[in-house]
């Protein structure tokens, strides 16, 4: 059975660690069904006129959480579009009734740690990041139940971001 019938495909969510392909999937996805995509970090990033990373850094994680939940109770409202999560929006308890909304598939993008560390590696803009490996490790081992129980899980490792949204196609049946 696929995660969304026919009749109730209206938005597809796609949550994960960073560095699992959420972004590059989502647009792939969103390009092959016709619909549109939306990163909730980018659009927080305009919608703040700074950059992630500032956010973070200048008005702290809670605000951004706030400006995150924020964009995600718009998007409940919003069909035919491809949605690409922060890591953490998942595990802010607010942001529920977004993942549990009607007519959403939720498919978790499986990343190991090690590949998600390979791919964001060089990038300065994960603010997460800057907390070194060890809390890194935490954060990762700490999201992952949550990220299985929330939907369908498509694993990422040794796969391009194509490969991976055929996988997401063939799901949706």
């Amino acid at each position: 059975m696929s995660p969304v019938g026919d009749e109730g495909r209206q938005r597809v969510v796609l949550v994960g660690f960073m560095g699992s392909g959420k972004s590059t999937v989502g647009r792939l996805l969103a390009s092959r069904l016709g619909w549109e995509f939306v990163d909730t970090d980018a659009v927080i990033a305009a919608r703040a006129g700074s950059a992630v990373t500032v956010i973070f850094r200048e008005r702290g994680e809670p605000a951004f959480r706030e400006l995150e939940a924020e964009v995600l109770e718009e998007l409940r409202q919003r069909t035919r579009v491809v949605i690409a999560t922060g890591g953490g929006a998942p595990t802010q308890e607010r942001n529920a009734p977004f993942f549990a909304g009607q007519g959403t598939a939720v498919f978790y993008l499986r990343v190991s740690l090690d590949t998600a560390l390979r791919r964001t590696g060089a990038h300065r803009d994960r603010p997460l990041l800057a907390q070194g490996p060890a809390a890194v490790r935490t954060l990762y081992a700490a999201r992952l139940a949550r990220y299985e129980s929330l939907g369908v899980a498509v694993d990422t490792d040794g796969r391009d971001p194509a490969a991976v949204a055929t996988a997401i196609l063939d799901l949706m049946g």
